[in-house]
């Protein structure tokens, strides 16, 4: 009957051992994490507003990763937004700062899929739950609770580029080439019911007005009016604008230093009480120097569909891109003939 007294005597001991050394190793495990996070740079704040950044490393826990060549992730901070590239899509958010806490607002971002898109979750994770910060000159440093991103500022050319692109680059990019030969622009009038009509276009938003040439923005912002985005036919803009009554017109811009140009209104239409008054617009390079000229075709019809005015016009462009008329010069009339509006 002794055995088994003796048996738990044994036992408790090594019970007393088991936990001495479980707290032993969890006072070890917590001054090393201690000490890890006592190591760990103290978050300073500093300047983010109007600054441009590329990630350099992503570090997830314990994992440090380096950005290779081909991995593009961008931020850049303005008007209390964060947004950029994130490898395969755009992202934006708001942030906000006080001190040295960053908090940054629900992320949106478009729905791409790439190779990248496992380095993409990651880092916008990361950003997600961004706390702290540290903006120098040479450096930001991101802090989150899942990991640290650390981005390197962009040179001069790379901030000149994704301000192209988010501006008159934004505005370029929406007009499809029009591809062929001598091409027929004709203005509409029935805007409500355009069938097959060629020349619909993209809306343009208000916002990207400021692209366009100061006399042509004004007289939008001011009157009113959509604005089209038709194609880019060789360096032509060609947008559908806001006519005597409705976005009729046929207008052609040029990008000149950053702006958008009106060079001509080259197609027009309106009609009142059954007159109606239209002009037709060819681009094509009539006297064979190697550039875009414009024959113009315009009548003046009565409310019986008879014609009582017409006339042809030729628009030679010089050297300098601007265009003069060419006097003398009378195309054949049956080789212009005017669409049916």
């Amino acid at each position: 009957m002794v055995g088994p007294p003796e048996l738990n005597i044994n036992h408790y001991p090594l019970n007393i051992k088991t936990s001495t050394m479980n707290k032993l190793n969890y006072l070890i495990l917590s001054l090393i994490c201690f000490s890890f996070w006592a190591c760990q740079p103290k978050p300073k704040g500093g300047a983010l507003e109007n600054t441009h950044w590329k990630l350099h490393s992503i570090k997830e826990g314990n994992k440090l990763s380096a950005m290779s060549g081909g991995v593009d992730i961008s931020a850049v901070f303005s008007d209390k937004n964060i947004s950029g590239i994130s490898v395969c899509n755009r992202y934006s958010a708001h942030y906000s700062t006080d001190g040295a806490k960053l908090e940054v607002g629900d992320i949106t971002a478009t729905e791409r899929m790439c190779d990248g898109i496992n380095i993409e979750n990651t880092f916008l994770n990361i950003l997600s739950k961004a706390n702290a910060y540290t903006a120098s000159q040479n450096e930001l440093v991101v802090f989150s609770e899942v990991g640290k991103l650390t981005f390197s500022p962009m040179s001069e050319q790379e901030i000149s580029d994704i301000q192209y692109a988010d501006g008159i680059g934004k505005l370029a990019a929406m007009f499809p080439p029009v591809e062929g030969g001598a091409l027929h622009l004709y203005p509409i009038v029935r805007v409500d019911r355009p069938g097959n009509y060629p020349y619909k276009g993209k809306l343009i938003d208000p916002s990207l007005y400021q692209f366009f040439d100061p006399g042509t923005s004004e007289v939008w912002n001011s009157t009113g009016g959509d604005v089209m985005a038709v194609g880019k036919y060789g360096d032509f803009y060609i947008c559908r604008v806001p006519g005597r009554y409705v976005s009729s017109d046929i207008a052609l811009f040029r990008l000149q230093n950053g702006e958008m140009k009106r060079t001509e209104t080259v197609a027009w239409a309106w009609c009142d009480e059954g007159w109606c008054n239209q002009q037709d617009a060819w681009l094509k390079d009539v006297n064979k120097d190697g550039k875009t000229d414009i024959v113009q075709h315009y009548t003046l019809t009565d409310d019986k569909g008879k014609v009582k005015e017409e006339r042809m016009t030729v628009l030679l462009q010089n050297g300098n891109g601007t265009f003069k008329q060419a006097e003398g010069l009378q195309p054949d009339k049956s080789s212009f003939k005017m669409a049916g509006i």
